[in-house]
């Protein structure tokens, strides 16, 4: 599967922060806008009431991963509170939320949020406000510009860069790396669970002795097994080997293909940041 940016947010008027956090995901069904931001690596722009008058926005990312967005989000509604007609001061704003899912196997300096901040900063660099993170910028010129950088994110995955010898070679690594999928079964409500099979590790017994230690296959969910080391990178490949496509010949049999060519229509592609998005993707052109 694709790992490109989903557009959780574009607005260019502005979401109270607090407000946006608990509405209803657009792009994640059964799931608020915070519930939607765990284990993802996100780039946002926000702005602080207080600011409302001025062109001057707040870029931001989050890349670690687990629960790190999330609270890095709700940092800002401490932070800086939330709009009442008492106070029109406090508050904060969130124009934009970009994501995609945090792979353990590519480093931060690496993911696509870090290059994206990184041309960011750059091209905005005359418009500095206190700092290389604040811009003095129209929002509509700020969104016009990320359209055009959509060349950083043509690549389905970004570069896995956490390959080591002794993980590819000997087979060892932490006792969470995947080492396999072996299969797959799907429930009565269509979801899917793998059988994963994990590396080799060790543990420490009572006297803190190294002890070897194999953890027992589980069955995962594909967002869980993307969490793990090498976990997206495996559960990815499983994928597209065995993919099915049912096709009928013209004498009316029907044909079942399993392969790497097989399904391609119906894989999940999420496009990257560009005016260019299929009209029938999920997630929203910025």
């Amino acid at each position: 599967m694709s790992n490109r940016f989903q557009v959780l947010l574009r607005d260019e008027r502005g979401v109270e922060l607090d407000t946006w956090l608990r509405r209803k995901s657009e792009v994640f069904p059964n799931k608020t806008n915070l519930e939607s931001l765990d284990n993802m690596r996100v780039f946002y722009v926000v702005k602080a009431a207080f600011e409302a008058h001025t062109n001057v926005y707040k870029i931001g990312i989050s890349e670690r991963g687990a629960h790190a967005a999330k609270g890095r989000l709700i940092e800002y509604t401490y932070y800086y509170g939330t709009a009442d007609k008492i106070n029109p001061c406090k508050g904060v704003k969130i124009y934009l939320v970009l994501a995609n899912y945090f792979n353990p196997d590519v480093e931060a300096a690496h993911s696509y949020v870090r290059k994206l901040e990184t041309r960011v900063k750059q091209r905005f660099k005359e418009v500095r406000d206190r700092g290389a993170e604040r811009i003095n910028v129209p929002i509509k010129e700020l969104f016009e510009y990320l359209e055009e950088t959509n060349d950083v994110f043509q690549e389905d995955t970004e570069t896995l860069t956490r390959k080591t010898p002794r993980l590819e070679e000997k087979g060892q690594a932490a006792n969470t790396a995947v080492k396999q999928i072996i299969s797959e079964t799907t429930n009565r409500r269509g979801q899917k669970s793998y059988e994963v099979q994990f590396m080799d590790g060790f543990k420490y017994d009572a006297n803190m002795n190294q002890r070897p230690f194999t953890r027992p296959n589980g069955k995962l969910t594909y967002q869980e097994i993307i969490q793990l080391p090498r976990g997206k990178e495996l559960i990815d490949e499983y994928i597209k080997k065995n993919q099915t496509t049912t096709t009928t010949t013209n004498t009316g049999a029907t044909v079942t293909t399993l392969g790497q060519n097989a399904g391609k229509k119906n894989q999940q592609n999420f496009e990257p940041v560009s005016s260019r998005t299929r009209t029938n993707a999920k997630v929203t052109t910025i």
